[in-house]
């Protein structure tokens, strides 16, 4: 991977970018806040403390702290899945936005660290609310919970990539939605938001491993309780390494479709 896939983070078209969407977003921003703060707030209520009434985990942790823990963790995956990938299949096909930024010229490399950086805003802004209805309720237990917020923006950035890849790729808009179905929902569910997975089977937590949201998850909920570990930074280190690794491929898939 080239040093210019990295520069492009702090280029001043990335910023332009970034600026663009947020300008765009100002006109719908209240709805936007109420949709992606909604949803799991409303989880919280309802499964934390209605379900989590019933619910005993071990030790001195209450459930619906275990679990508003695991929603700020997935709050980020949810809200840059859906609007990066429908986003970027917007301004790709419809609206001609990158076309006219490619002519200005902006690099596709560029348009693509402006979306992470969007997403990564977004993250941050909807993780900070969360935060702020977490404290409210008493489930911060340390000032470490600000650290979470890191992992948040960083969780943003991560599930932005394979949405931006994926709205560049698919021929028609529906087709984002087998992407929500078969891969976001069943993270969401299975990737600890929800239960510990010490019950489950060796090989399926050995599967867990290897997703994203499991590593958001396990950072956000020691840092949250002000008990962080060595592990809890090699889960950092997973979102990092992931990011560095996999955040050029739809750089490269804009510039073949913008050339196209």
């Amino acid at each position: 991977m080239s040093l210019r896939t990295y520069a492009a983070f702090f280029s001043p078209n990335a910023r332009h970018v970034f600026r663009r969407n947020l300008l765009a977003w100002r006109k719908y921003a209240w709805s936007s806040v109420t949709i992606n703060f909604a949803e799991p707030f409303v989880y919280f209520l309802a499964i934390g403390f209605g379900l989590g009434s019933y619910v005993r985990l071990g030790g001195q942790t209450r459930f619906v702290s275990f679990l508003a823990a695991g929603l700020l963790a997935a709050l980020p995956m949810n809200s840059a899945t859906f609007d990066a990938a429908w986003g970027v299949y917007e301004r790709l096909n419809t609206s001609g936005v990158y076309e006219s930024m490619v002519t200005a010229p902006v690099d596709p490399r560029e348009i693509a660290a402006g979306e992470y950086l969007w997403q990564a805003f977004r993250a941050l802004l909807y993780g900070t609310l969360f935060l702020i209805v977490m404290a409210l309720f008493g489930l911060i237990a340390s000032p470490l919970a600000l650290l979470a917020l890191v992992v948040v923006t960083l969780t943003g950035i991560l599930f932005a990539i394979p949405a931006v890849a994926l709205g560049a790729t698919v021929p028609y808009q529906e087709q984002l939605f087998y992407y929500f179905s078969i891969v976001i929902t069943p993270l969401f569910m299975v990737s600890g938001v929800f239960f510990p997975l010490d019950r489950l089977p060796v090989w399926a937590r050995d599967v867990i491993w290897f997703t994203p949201l499991y590593h958001a998850v396990n950072a956000v909920r020691p840092l949250i309780a002000g008990r962080p570990t060595v592990g809890t930074l090699g889960d950092v280190a997973w979102l990092v390494v992931f990011i560095a690794l996999f955040m050029a491929l739809p750089m490269a898939r804009l510039r073949k479709k913008l050339a196209s």
